[in-house]
């Protein structure tokens, strides 16, 4: 974050509004908040792009943020529409992944090292998933589409990253290892055992996949390979 930038100074006073409303007040307040964070964000976004503007970018942060108000609203109430919404917004993430890494081989040891890294990951959300199975009832094919898009997500970022440790594959890992685990707390939040410490990890969470997302999108390989370039020059 720069801080002298406004559009960068706003994002950072919409982040520790909504923290605060978080901590303070009850959830359903999120609801007034919550879209200002998106909105600074792809101000951010429009201000300092190099490159075409991303539709598939633009798409994910307003179907996120509608799935964060149905959320805001009540999981259990919404289970189905919020399945299907960020089913989306992950199809749409590994839309944006894919192109940034498209035509690059891989190793065969690549595979095996993701596969190791993705079996933690894998049991964990099986245990929250037995823990929460009994509310799920009505909605089951939904929430299980809904798993099988986010944990694709999450192993594809760690993938990507494997492959190819260039900054724009980390920052969308650190995008979805916080994803990863906000989800958790979410799920036990909503549907186990509701508590406001919860909620304020989910809204820390949310920002810092919003920013490191932001990170990715504005990730210019060309200007680093000049950055290079300046340094072995000098």
């Amino acid at each position: 974050m720069n801080f002298t930038k406004p559009t960068h100074i706003v994002f950072i006073i919409s982040a520790i509004v909504s923290m605060l409303v978080a901590m303070f007040l009850e959830k359903f307040c999120l609801i007034y908040v919550q879209p200002f964070t998106v909105l600074t964000i792809l101000a951010i976004y429009f201000a300092e792009k190099k490159t075409p503007t991303s539709i598939l970018y633009i798409l994910s942060q307003v179907i996120g943020l509608a799935g964060g108000i149905l959320l805001i609203l009540g999981m259990r109430d919404h289970l189905k529409a919020v399945s299907i919404l960020f089913s989306i917004f992950y199809v749409l993430y590994l839309r944006l992944m894919y192109i940034r890494n498209a035509n690059k081989k891989t190793e065969m040891r690549t595979y095996f090292y993701v596969f190791l890294m993705s079996l933690p990951v894998l049991y964990i959300y099986y245990s929250v998933i037995s823990t929460i199975s009994s509310e799920l009832k009505g909605a089951a094919v939904y929430f299980s589409f809904l798993m099988f898009f986010m944990l694709s997500y999450i192993i594809t970022a760690l993938y990507y990253y494997v492959k190819d440790k260039k900054p724009s594959n980390l920052w969308m890992l650190i995008a979805a290892v916080n994803l990863g685990f906000m989800n958790i707390i979410i799920g036990l939040n909503e549907l186990y055992m509701y508590e406001t410490i919860f909620t304020v990890i989910v809204v820390f969470c949310s920002l810092c996949i919003q920013y490191f997302v932001l990170k990715f999108i504005l990730y210019d390989e060309a200007d680093e390979e000049e950055d290079i370039l300046n340094m072995l020059n000098e």
